[in-house]
């Protein structure tokens, strides 16, 4: 039994523990640094918390409501499971977004985490506390830490398995490799995406060992554990679809766009390269930004022309004798490009949050390069001036930074408040059997809580939909389907002489309508269901039949 004697041994034992911990001034970096992630991340979570949702997000919110309450959903293949099914649990304990919110800000504090260990795990502490202190400010990180997706976990699980696959490189620790292959599952439950770090792990393997890989068993084993991870998601996805469902996701993703490959990755990824300037340094590709633009290009090329060029300019020593410094850059080096290359192939369209998981190492670059910085002017000056270098500019990343994430959170604070108002009003009027037409399905069906779909492409598919799902509510916005080929559905409603039973205005004079919500009376419900039994059969044997009227809602 233990003794009171006892209990104080312990805990003198680990406070000296701690103490010991601090008197090593690289952790208490590290403290500080994660002192202020918290505090930043606390402070933003407080200003968002109420946000109305945007379409990924309500359509993960939608899953997990479905399966927290058995209701009836069709599962989008490109949707991985795992983030909605724990956000099912949460709404079994509490039916708001508070607790998705509050996990995510968690995963965005272990990311600053992560940093910190793979910088030291490449390189050493140094590194590892510039690398996490960027990625403590880094605008993109702090925006997507209070949308409700799977991106910020996917980069949890993308830093988390490279600093272990890493240590399996440099010490053979099989136990290393085991968890990588753990945690880098884990990851490509959230999103499919983060798997790109395999990719990295196989490029690296087969230049450097060659075939051998083939040979060894703990490879073999650690593929077995990858595929065991993800074979709950894998039954699941053949039971809801009947096929493999990474390749549904996949081909989902393909059929969006008419265009091949060959023509949408090459811009995409251009399009992401002329980026990097505004991700870094807050400077935006237009004419008033020329000079700067094209100097922070010059920059960012030199950089990745410092980190790319030893292995590959020495890439026979890299392939014949274990030079650890050229091996440790080429890592670095398909950390950074691999996943930005595969996003661009394929995922066919722009968003900054497909590339985050090219940041970490992008990161370590960038603090590899400052440390060189200031051990130059330290020998050249002294070190003084060093340390004058060294806050100027982290100050500065850190002002840009604050700067843009500051002016994205709270510009967007409020983006689609008006879709959410008339989601809640359709809940509060109508019945739980009712239907919705709606040019943001996912939104109105999260907020109504009906079952709520997208108005189709075209009348005769919308007046097909109309007779199957008889709906009960017609509601369009200057959001989504404001493009030039939808506006006849904006006019279809006076057509049919729906009654508009809920408006919400952009201005307080209340000229401009934002949002309009219809209703199908019975009044007019059997001259409409007339109509469109006259009209049916001719329109849907001439789909291009479209009224292209003018009067689209502005806002």
């Amino acid at each position: 039994m233990e003794t009171e004697d006892n209990r104080d041994q312990v805990l003198e034992k680990r406070t000296e523990k701690i103490k010991n911990w601090f008197k090593d001034p690289y952790n208490k970096g590290f403290f500080f640094i994660m002192v202020f992630a918290i505090i930043i991340r606390i402070f933003y979570f407080n200003l968002t918390q109420f946000q109305p949702v945007w379409w990924d997000e309500a359509e993960y919110m939608n899953i997990a409501r479905a399966w927290a309450f058995g209701q009836e959903y069709w599962f989008d293949p490109v949707r991985q499971i795992l983030f909605a099914w724990i956000t099912s649990l949460f709404l079994r304990i509490n039916n708001s977004e508070f607790l998705p919110r509050a996990l995510l800000t968690i995963f965005s504090i272990a990311s600053v985490s992560g940093m910190y260990y793979l910088g030291k795990e490449i390189y050493n502490k140094k590194i590892g506390l510039i690398a996490s202190f960027l990625m403590s400010i880094f605008y993109l990180n702090l925006f997507f830490t209070y949308r409700i997706l799977s991106d910020i976990p996917s980069l949890v699980f993308f830093i988390i398995p490279a600093i272990f696959f890493y240590r399996y490189f440099k010490t053979n620790s099989h136990k290393a490799l085991y968890i990588a292959s753990i945690t880098i599952g884990i990851g490509t439950l959230f999103k499919l995406t983060t798997a790109a770090l395999l990719f990295v792990v196989l490029i690296y393997l087969l230049t450097t060992e060659k075939l051998k890989i083939f040979k060894k068993k703990e490879i073999w084993i650690a593929g077995l554990i990858f595929l065991l991870v993800l074979s709950p998601y894998l039954l699941w996805g053949y039971m809801e679809y009947g096929e493999f469902v990474i390749m549904s996701a996949q081909n989902t993703i393909l059929e969006s766009t008419p265009e091949p490959l060959t023509v949408t990755a090459p811009r995409v990824l251009m399009n992401y390269i002329y980026l990097f300037p505004s991700y870094l340094f807050g400077v935006n590709y237009n004419p008033a930004n020329g000079l700067w633009w094209y100097f922070s290009m010059v920059i960012i090329f030199a950089s990745l022309a410092y980190l790319i060029y030893k292995p590959f300019l020495g890439f026979d020593i890299l392939l014949k004798k274990k030079n650890k410094q050229l091996r440790r850059d080429y890592y670095l080096a398909l950390l950074f490009l691999v996943p930005l290359i595969l996003v661009s192939i394929l995922i066919t369209h722009n968003e900054n949050r497909y590339i985050l998981n090219s940041f970490p190492a992008l990161f370590i670059l960038t603090a590899v390069l400052i440390n060189k910085g200031y051990y130059y002017i330290k020998n050249k000056k002294s070190k003084v001036f060093a340390i004058l270098f060294l806050v100027i500019i982290l100050g500065s990343f850190a002002y840009v930074q604050h700067k843009q994430g500051e002016e994205l959170i709270k510009g967007k604070l409020y983006s689609y408040a008006q879709i959410k108002d008339a989601g809640l009003w359709i809940r509060d009027n109508s019945n739980p059997s009712d239907v919705v037409f709606s040019t943001s399905a996912m939104q109105t069906r999260y907020y109504s809580e009906r079952d709520a779909f997208d108005i189709p492409a075209t009348r005769p598919e919308l007046e097909s939909l109309i007779l199957e799902k008889n709906p009960r509510y017609y509601m369009v916005s200057a959001f989504e389907r404001s493009a030039e080929p939808d506006q006849w559905l904006y006019a279809y409603p006076n057509e049919k002489q729906m009654n508009p039973v809920h408006i919400i205005f952009a201005d307080v004079e209340q000229t401009q309508p934002f949002v309009i919500v219809y209703e199908f009376s019975n009044e007019n419900s059997q001259t409409m269901e007339n109509l469109i039994q006259d009209n049916l059969l001719e329109d849907l044997n001439d789909p291009a039949q479209v009224d292209n009227s003018s009067e689209i809602i502005e806002a």
